[in-house]
């Protein structure tokens, strides 16, 4: 659902807060020596008084706000007690003063209903989206994301489904298939146990700190531990057991390995033997089947009394289901306005491309026998081509290239230079793309530099489109012939051809952005910075328009206002209706940013 406040348009489900049921709030004032902590001050100091007050405590609008009234002298102490025993941590903070005669403004009840008195709910809520989704050696388990806004000035809350993959293996389970502890530096984790707010931390392993009870006290461990729900894993530990670090946004924490379990992204499956069809099948869910989750939200929030549905005399703010068509526009060989499809994907697509011809070819190449489809390949492996050569010609024949080429150079191994020279010798002959056959390249990281990516910085210093298909694809022979399907599609696609686009344009945006930042591994090993933010760019049909790379070093995770103006050109998006995705949450001021300069351009953003 698309929702407009005073400045922003956000795309999620909304719902109105019924203000007369919330408790009164209390509102202090923190007392810094230094602006630049008192964002990250407050946040950690609401946490820290929520733990010897109790009630609920939440950094909002710069303030810390409660719904427990406590005495001045009580407050000192607490202050005082806190930054003596972690006077790092508080080391700008003088204290905080409560605000006479503060009334509460609509972000203020927006962020308390979200972040602490729907948290309360938090169990519930978790089982109403169970069960999981059974993936063999790994599941699939739903949770909601629940944030509070200002819309049309009244205080609301936004309802949104998350879904993670999990290994069914615990870490500690998973160490034991490893020849060693370092090993685990670069895998994805997450939390056995959520923390009150009903979040888990998910993080990524950046170095194995030691042993517990040998080099890592445990003592130590439970000291630090925020979290009372965490102590007792501390608690039980096997002496020995392995200590981690973990990157979380840009914290860093120590965790036993029994702590955590093991998140995995689409680059992960095949490592860890997971169908990857399966898996992303279960994880994207269609917008009717998305409400109904959330509809589920909703009945248990609502009981509570502190959001309005549809059975409350308040009214309502139920979204509407964006109407989700998968009819797709192919080619013209049986119909002159070309063929349309219920997009089913797998091999019901790739007969109707053979039966109907791709929406757009680029050009003659591959189409008549004067300019024949030329393919080059660099095989770095032992494997014979014979049959993959027949698998991949016959599926681009199906896909109407019957005329091709094919130039093979055999490497004496996989190291840049290797590959520098294969590439050389084939630019020489001019192929339209060329395929490289690499070991293992399906289950590299993105922060491993290896041959694949030696590969690919290297072909990216050219105009010829590239392919890599891993050595271990080519050896089942069974299966041979559907993975060409998707790699001839895949090739054609990369060399400028359109397969298909959607039959029926989409009335609520005219471009789909996609934002998000890359990472490079820092040279010490531990960590990551960010390096260049990048926007993916698509027109209403589904068609892909462009990819933009702006290459400069990030502070953190938010992009700088400069570079998120220069992503939005006047010349492609003056007047434009724009749905803007990040991958993660949109940070700092982003939102802002980008709104004011949609406006700036007359055209409007809508934030997913």
């Amino acid at each position: 659902m698309v929702q407009s406040s005073n400045t922003l348009n956000y795309s999620t489900e909304i719902f109105n807060i019924i203000s007369e049921k919330l408790p009164r709030l209390y509102a202090y004032k923190l007392i810094t020596r230094g602006s630049n902590q008192q964002v990250s001050s407050g946040r950690k100091l609401a946490d820290r008084l929520k733990r010897i007050f109790q009630g609920h405590w939440v950094w909002t609008s710069e303030l810390i706000v409660t719904d427990t009234s406590q005495s001045a002298e009580a407050i000192e102490q607490a202050i005082k007690n806190i930054r003596i025993k972690e006077k790092d941590v508080f080391k700008d903070l003088s204290g905080i003063k409560l605000s006479e005669n503060w009334q509460p403004l609509p972000q203020a009840y927006a962020d308390f209903v979200a972040q602490c008195l729907l948290v309360d709910l938090g169990q519930k809520i978790r089982d109403v989206l169970q069960p999981s989704i059974d993936l063999d050696k790994a599941y699939v388990e739903r949770d909601v994301d629940i944030r509070g806004w200002v819309v049309k000035n009244k205080p609301t809350v936004s309802l949104s489904i998350d879904s993670r993959v999990i290994y069914k293996d615990d870490l500690k389970t998973y160490l034991r298939q490893l020849s060693s502890p370092e090993e685990m530096v670069g895998i994805w984790v997450c939390d056995k146990v959520p923390f009150e707010t009903g979040k888990f931390l998910k993080g990524e392993i950046i170095s194995i700190e030691g042993k517990l009870d040998e080099t890592i006290s445990r003592d130590y461990l439970i000291d630090i531990t925020q979290r009372e729900t965490s102590k007792p894993i501390i608690q039980k530990a096997d002496k020995g057991e392995i200590v981690v670090r973990v990157l979380s946004g840009n914290n860093e924490y120590q965790y036993v390995v029994s702590a955590l379990r093991i998140v995995l992204f689409t680059k992960h499956y095949r490592r860890y033997g997971i169908d990857t069809k399966k898996a992303q099948d279960a994880v994207w869910i269609a917008p009717s089947p998305r409400w109904d989750l959330v509809k589920r939200v909703l009945k248990v929030a609502s009981s509570s009394g502190l959001i309005e549905d549809k059975s409350t005399s308040h009214g309502t703010m139920t979204p509407k289901v964006p109407s989700y068509d998968s009819t797709i526009l192919l080619g013209k060989k049986k119909q002159a306005t070309g063929a349309k499809i219920a997009y089913e994907g797998g091999t019901s697509l790739i007969k109707a491309l053979s039966e109907n011809g791709l929406y757009q070819y680029i050009s003659n190449v591959g189409m008549v026998r004067e300019q024949p489809l030329h393919i080059g390949i660099i095989n770095t492996s032992t494997q014979q081509l014979d049959k993959m050569k027949e698998a991949l010609e016959n599926q681009l024949k199906e896909l109407g290239f019957p005329h091709l080429l094919t130039s093979i150079v055999k490497t004496n191994g996989k190291s840049r230079v290797d590959f520098e020279r294969a590439i050389n010798e084939l630019q020489s002959k001019s192929p339209h793309i060329i395929v490289a056959i690499i070991l293992d390249s399906d289950s590299v990281d993105e922060d491993d530099w290896g041959p694949y990516y030696d590969f690919k910085s290297l072909i990216m210093n050219t105009s010829i489109p590239s392919q890599v298909i891993d050595q271990k694809t080519l050896q089942n022979a069974k299966a041979l012939p559907y993975v060409m399907q998707n790699m001839s599609l895949g090739m054609v696609s990369k060399m400028g051809n359109i397969p298909y686009i959607l039959a029926n344009q989409s009335d609520y945006a005219d471009i789909v952005v996609g934002i998000d930042i890359a990472r490079k591994r820092n040279k010490s090993g531990n960590g990551s910075q960010n390096a260049a933010a990048i926007a993916q760019i698509y027109h209403k049909t589904g068609q892909f328009s462009r990819c933009k790379v702006v290459e400069t070093p990030l502070e953190g995770e938010t992009v700088p206002e400069k570079i998120l103006r220069s992503l939005f050109p006047l010349n492609e998006f003056e007047k434009k209706k724009v749905i803007i995705h990040r991958d993660g949450l949109l940070r700092g001021n982003e939102e802002e940013i980008i709104a004011d300069h949609m406006r700036q351009l007359g055209g409007e953003a809508y934030f997913v």
